[in-house]
């Protein structure tokens, strides 16, 4: 397995109102313009296709009633 090291060039301390102005996504943009793009990223990020995703498998999971 590979060691990963963090590249702490790419980030700077900044004061509230500074990050307040580099946010991700403009206020001007729309909710679900904001969603696709977020998709958009966590695709590129695990390298999903972004028109067809995977199916969630359900098999790992189970819901059942507590008792008590």
């Amino acid at each position: 397995m590979e060691n990963f090291k963090i590249d702490k060039t790419i980030f700077k301390a900044q004061t509230f109102e500074e990050a307040e102005l580099d946010k991700r996504f403009p206020k001007e943009m729309s909710i679900g313009d904001r969603l696709r793009e977020a998709w958009w990223l966590i695709c590129m990020a695990y390298g999903i296709d972004y028109t067809s995703p995977p199916k969630m498998d359900k098999h790992f999971f189970s819901a059942r009633k507590h008792s008590g």
